[in-house]
């Protein structure tokens, strides 16, 4: 499975290689945003590369909307809450959404530190991670009643994991409780945004027990092929 994963800058190449040169991107089987991109930017990587999409909001929201069309609000309800269906992505914020042999999980927003929308508290990111949890409890059962086989984990996020990727003011801090989720759940793989590290490296990728952390700043090509992950950063996405 090949993801795009983007966050918080708008990828020139990326743009230029849907305009003039595919190669690159004709193998993507999704798009996965981990927040603070324009509206406008994420709706031309879709219509481009015509895979699905799946994102969070970051600190600074630009896909949810107020109102919605009729068809919007219509789709919307197939999963289960108009909030899931935005602009032609699923928004995996506090939910899990099965794709293939995959559970997608989805935590928005960063650490509070002004009082505005989609931040949270540590206590407050705690209970949605505490919601998420018990739906892949009941996930993991029910396959395991229909004896199918165990799914992978892979969230999605804007804020980092603590003291993965993450900073000391308390805007850029990471949460705790993401890291206890990835001691109980062991997932294969953390896609975050909100860190920016322009002039300082063009990746950061960290390990945490059996979990692959990726700060998606920018764009990567992630690509998980009989449980191995190779990621093309950036740069290197198109050398």
């Amino acid at each position: 499975m090949k993801i795009l994963a983007v966050s918080d800058k708008e990828n020139t190449q990326v743009q230029n290689s849907i305009l003039k040169n595919m190669d690159k991107l004709k193998d993507i089987d999704m798009i996965i945003s981990c927040g603070d991109l324009s509206k406008n930017y994420l709706e031309f990587l879709v219509d481009g590369i015509k895979k699905e999409f799946f994102f969070v909001e970051g600190n600074h929201p630009t896909i949810k909307t107020s109102s919605k069309s009729c068809f919007e609000k219509v789709v919307s309800k197939v999963y289960e809450n108009e909030n899931y269906f935005d602009y032609g992505g699923i928004n995996l914020h506090s939910r899990i959404h099965i794709y293939d042999n995959y559970i997608l999980v989805g935590f928005e927003g960063s650490m509070k530190y002004n009082g505005k929308s989609f931040q949270y508290s540590e206590k407050e990111m705690t209970r949605i991670v505490n919601k998420v949890s018990f739906a892949i409890k009941k996930q993991q059962f029910k396959d395991f009643l229909f004896k199918r086989k165990k799914k992978e984990i892979i969230v999605v996020s804007h804020a980092p994991v603590a003291q993965i990727h993450d900073k000391e003011d308390v805007c850029h801090k990471g949460f705790n409780c993401f890291r206890t989720f990835i001691e109980k759940f062991n997932p294969v793989l953390w896609l975050h945004g909100h860190i920016h590290y322009e002039g300082q490296t063009n990746e950061q990728i960290s390990r945490l027990n059996n979990t692959l952390i990726v700060n998606t700043y920018g764009a990567h090509l992630i690509d998980i092929n009989n449980g191995q992950i190779n990621i093309k950063s950036n740069i290197k996405l198109f050398n």
